[in-house]
């Protein structure tokens, strides 16, 4: 498992990775790369490039009319012509065809054909050499690396999941965006304890926002304050310690989607963070943990039409079905000592809690 610091790096590159992909997208650089690619990777410029680069000089028709000039200027009538000049030689086979294959390869038009196929690195001089070179520059640029370690398709994925929800505690107190207690249908009594638990709520009191960061502390105080009995329903109970829960104001309605919560938990205390719905028996859980290993986490719950898969970091820990399908879901936050546990002193500090909800159009 990544280290949490390794990790949030990791989600914010992540992002930063979707704009820049988008950027270079629409930049010069990456137009004139694509351009230039289907250029070279024609039959048309690949077969130019195998005639320039393979054809040996001898074998064009400027090198063997060289090779004729050069045989002709060493023969003897030729080598005494070159001597004498005499006119009377000019009628002579070999001076003749010596004379006419010296006025051809003086002419610019030959020096010039002479020159580029002498040349062995004549490909490069071209038009064509110059696009691939180009292009092979633009292949190391650094915007088509990095847009070519990615795809449309992964970078599509995640923009389908779209920030419709956070916090990050950068005030001194909890938010409108949070309400004391329990998710219950409207007219019922949300604020109260469970008689199967050693912990009152006490409606934010033991809850500080500050340092960008909520904490809920859990107590030992006594307090008697109202309880959820299975039999006798909602009564006044006498607790030894004291705690705090919190929902979300608002449910998240989306059919897949993701919520991400960094937190650091201490003390004998369990705490759990969770998905729940007023109508709902049951939770999803994002976060479930008594006080084991120190420092931040960060738990992301995945959900889709069928399944939910939570996380640790980046380590998977658990997937199954998804059980509250088509349900406005809050989050829940609670710190809770249970009837059976030894029971201590403790906080559950959450850094930041984010959701992002996935655009339907998008496959799972």
């Amino acid at each position: 498992m990544q280290k949490t610091k390794v990790f949030e790096q990791w989600l914010l590159d992540q992002q930063a990775m979707i704009v820049r992909y988008r950027e270079v997208e629409k930049g010069a650089v990456l137009a004139e790369y694509k351009e230039l690619q289907v250029v070279v990777s024609s039959a048309e410029f690949q077969a130019k490039k195998k005639l320039l680069t393979t054809t040996k000089y001898a074998d064009t028709s400027e090198g063997k009319t060289m090779a004729q000039y050069k045989s002709l200027k060493s023969k003897g009538s030729v080598l005494l012509y070159r001597m004498f000049h005499k006119e009377s030689w000019k009628a002579k086979a070999d001076v003749a065809a010596y004379l006419e294959l010296l006025a051809q390869v003086q002419t610019p038009e030959f020096q010039k054909e002479h020159a580029f196929w002498k040349n062995e690195k004549r490909w490069w001089t071209t038009a064509e050499g110059a696009q691939e070179k180009r292009f092979e520059e633009l292949k190391k640029h650094k915007d088509v690396l990095f847009f070519e370690q990615h795809t449309e398709a992964e970078v599509a994925e995640l923009e389908s999941y779209k920030l419709v929800w956070k916090d990050e505690f950068d005030g001194s107190a909890m938010s409108a965006k949070w309400e004391t207690g329990w998710v219950y249908p409207a007219g019922l009594q949300a604020n109260h304890s469970h008689v199967n638990e050693q912990q009152a709520y006490v409606k934010g009191a033991n809850t500080k926002v500050g340092g960008s960061a909520m904490t809920i502390s859990t107590k030992k105080e006594a307090c008697n304050a109202a309880a959820w009995h299975p039999t006798k329903g909602m009564l006044k109970h006498d607790f030894a310690y004291t705690s705090d829960v919190w929902h979300s104001t608002e449910g998240v309605n989306h059919a897949a989607g993701v919520v991400q919560v960094k937190v650091a938990c201490s003390g004998d205390v369990r705490h759990a963070i969770c998905l729940t719905a007023p109508k709902m028996q049951h939770v999803l859980p994002i976060m479930h943990a008594a006080s084991v290993a120190k420092g931040y986490f960060i738990y992301t719950l995945v959900w889709n039409e069928n399944e939910v898969v939570s996380y640790v970091n980046d380590q998977e820990v658990s997937r199954g079905k998804n059980t509250m399908k088509g349900e406005p879901m809050h989050i829940l936050m609670r710190s809770y000592l249970s009837a059976s546990m030894k029971a201590g002193k403790g906080s559950l500090s959450v850094d930041w809690v984010r959701v992002y909800g996935r655009e339907l159009n998008v496959e799972s």
